[in-house]
Formats: structure tokens, C-alpha cells, sequence
């Protein structure tokens, strides 16, 4: 025995029998160790075989033969065990030359077929592992304004490193690398790809067209092309941007002109709000050399000119003068609006 404590529990009485045949069975309990191919685990299949032999009988001295011609053990008084199961336990007598000696031998082989019990494993490892998976790929369906996507990310991937501990755990050294864990790997690979590519989503998703101008690329793309294949209806992008045709739908229906209308300025201040050139309402400090220009813009207005707005107004609202501070304020109010519009026609859209 490989054990090299090799003692029999009680002395047990042998049969002898008419044929001068001796039954004598040791009550011995015997150890052997075999390698393994875990490369389908859970659902391996291992041989293991055990020899026995003489080692102290020479040549021809010693034969082996089964009794009854029964080449296979009796399971009958064998004791279930919760990981493994005996499929098949065949045994054959082969012959062998001794190398150290060189006399000719036999020892008995008995090759045992062990396959694993995969229930545990499939409900605790297997099932899991493959929901992880699909968790993994519904990432992609959170709205990136969300902010949870980075946070499942992260989740799923510290499962992962917890099925691939309780995997090596689980698993003896072995020369293979099983397959579940290679999908483990494989699974943690993509869940690190999906998390750069969320961010970069995240990342897209909170770019505005005030903020970072699309490439040329993108548009033609995810723009022109890909909606044909999508079968998706594209807005009308002209139509949007060029702002409403309809004058009701301003907040500011007219704008009268400047040589029409003016109001006295203030003579304390001397700063005028206009536009910038970046299209963004700002105040920018214009020194007026000729104050008499604020007071008298549009001065030089005609009478039937004067009756003409009287008439547009309506009756009884008098025309009134109308200094570049006004003026700019009320170009800064229409800029604010078609600004707020526009932005929200792209969260919409």
C-alpha cells in the first residue's frame, strides 16, 4: 500500500475450503493518489487505478486469477459519497518485467471511473455566474443621466472576483485551466471594457452643442447613415434650428425701430449691455463720447413718420424715444429666450 502504515484492524478467520482453496479477506483500509483533468469542471470524469502486486515473490511463484471470473469489484458494501460517483471499476491482470531484477511478474489492476456531482455546483457557481454575465451586458440599458451604470459596473465586476477566489479555492493544482475559469476571465475582461465604455457614454452624454462641437464623422454616421438601417425617422434639423416663421411665436413680436422709438438715458450711468461676439449676452463698457447721442437717437424723425407709429401703436400710446441700453436689453431678453428654446428642444430631443 502507498500508505506505508499498512495494518489490518482485526485478525479475521480464514475459509478454508475442500479445494484447498483460502479465503481471507483483510479488514484494510488502503490509500492511493492519482492526477486529475479538471478541464471540464464541473462536469469532469476522472480514472484512477490502483495496482496489486507481490513484492517479495519471485517470477512464476506467485499467480493471479478472478474468482469466478468476476473481473469487476462489488459494490455492494460501498459507501456513497457526496462528491463522487463510482461509474465503472474494471480490473485486469498484467504481466511486467521487474526493472531492478529482471524476473517476470503480475499485479492486478483495478481502474476506477469517478464522475463529480455537478448539482452543487450548478446551482452555487454555474447559475450565478452566467446571471452576473447577463447583468453585466444590462448595463448599457440605463440612461447615462442615471448615474447608476458605473455603479453596477463596478458591482458586477466585484462579483466576479469573488467567484474566481471561490474557484481556485474549490479547484486542486492541476496542469489545466478548467473551463469556467476561463469564462470567468473572459467575463471580467468585458465587464472592464463596458466600464470604459460607459464612461465615455457618460462622458458623450453630458456634451452639449455649447460645449464641444460634433466631428463630421459622427454626424455622417449616427446621423445620415445608421437611422436608414435603423429604420428610424430623423428630425428636421434645418427646420428646428431656423427658428420659428411664425411671429406669435416670438416673445417679442416686434421690435420697433431705433429711429422711431427712444427714451431719455440716464445721465449716472455710462455702460451699455450688447452682445458679444462668442453670441452670449454680457456687459461690455462703451465710453460715449457725445452724451447728447443717447438723448437724442431717432431725433430726427419726421411728422408723417410720427403719425405712421402713433397709428401702429394703437390709439392713445404715445411714441417714445429709445436709448442703445434699451435696446441692447431688449436684444439680450430675445437672445435668452431663443437660447433656452433651442436648449430645450435638444433635451428633448
Amino acid at each position: 500500500s502507498a500508505d506505508g502504515n499498512f495494518e489490518v484492524t482485526y485478525k479475521s478467520n480464514c475459509v478454508l475450503y475442500s479445494s484447498s482453496e483460502v479465503n481471507w479477506i483483510p479488514p484494510a483500509i488502503y490509500h492511493s493518489s492519482c492526477s486529475i483533468d479538471v478541464k471540464y469542471f464541473p462536469f469532469d470524469q476522472q480514472k484512477c487505478q490502483m495496482k496489486f502486486g507481490s513484492w517479495t515473490h519471485k517470477g512464476t511463484s506467485l499467480k493471479y486469477s478472478f474468482d469466478k471470473d468476476r473481473d469487476k469489484l462489488d459494490l455492494v458494501d460501498y459507501l456513497k459519497s457526496g462528491s463522487w460517483d463510482i461509474i465503472d471499476c474494471p480490473g485486469k491482470i498484467v504481466p511486467f518485467t521487474d526493472e531492478t531484477t529482471g524476473d517476470q511478474k503480475e499485479q492486478i489492476i483495478f481502474e476506477f471511473v469517478l464522475r463529480r456531482k455537478t448539482l452543487f455546483y450548478t446551482v452555487n457557481l454555474i447559475i450565478p455566474c452566467v446571471l452576473i454575465s447577463f447583468v453585466t451586458s444590462c448595463v448599457f440599458a440605463l440612461p447615462a443621466h442615471g448615474g447608476q451604470k458605473i455603479t453596477l459596473c463596478i458591482s458586477v465586476l466585484f462579483a466576479l472576483v469573488v467567484f474566481l477566489l471561490l474557484v481556485s479555492k474549490i479547484l486542486p493544482p492541476s496542469l489545466t485551466i478548467p473551463l469556467i475559469a476561463k469564462y470567468l476571465l473572459f467575463t471580467f475582461l468585458m465587464n472592464v471594457i463596458a466600464i470604459f465604455a460607459t464612461v465615455v457614454i457618460i462622458n458623450r452624454n453630458w456634451i452639449t452643442p455649447s460645449t464641444q462641437e460634433m466631428p463630421y464623422w459622427v454626424r455622417v454616421v449616427f446621423l445620415r447613415e445608421l437611422p436608414k438601417y435603423l429604420l428610424m425617422a430623423r428630425p428636421d434639423y434645418q427646420r428646428r434650428w431656423r427658428g420659428p416663421t411664425n411671429p406669435e411665436h416670438n416673445i417679442i413680436q416686434r421690435i420697433p425701430d431705433t429711429q422711431h422709438i427712444g427714451v431719455a438715458s440716464s445721465d449716472d450711468d455710462d455702460e451699455v449691455f450688447e452682445l458679444s461676439a462668442g453670441h452670449s449676452p454680457r456687459p461690455q463698457r462703451n465710453r460715449q463720447d457725445d452724451r447728447q447721442g443717447q438723448h437724442t437717437v431717432g431725433g430726427a424723425m419726421g411728422m408723417s413718420e410720427r403719425s405712421r407709429d402713433q397709428g401702429e401703436l394703437g390709439p392713445g400710446v404715445k411714441p417714445f424715444e429709445m436709448t442703445p441700453e434699451l435696446r441692447n436689453t431688449l436684444e439680450s431678453v430675445k437672445f435668452i429666450y431663443q437660447h433656452l428654446k433651442q436648449e430645450q428642444e435638444y433635451v428633448l430631443v
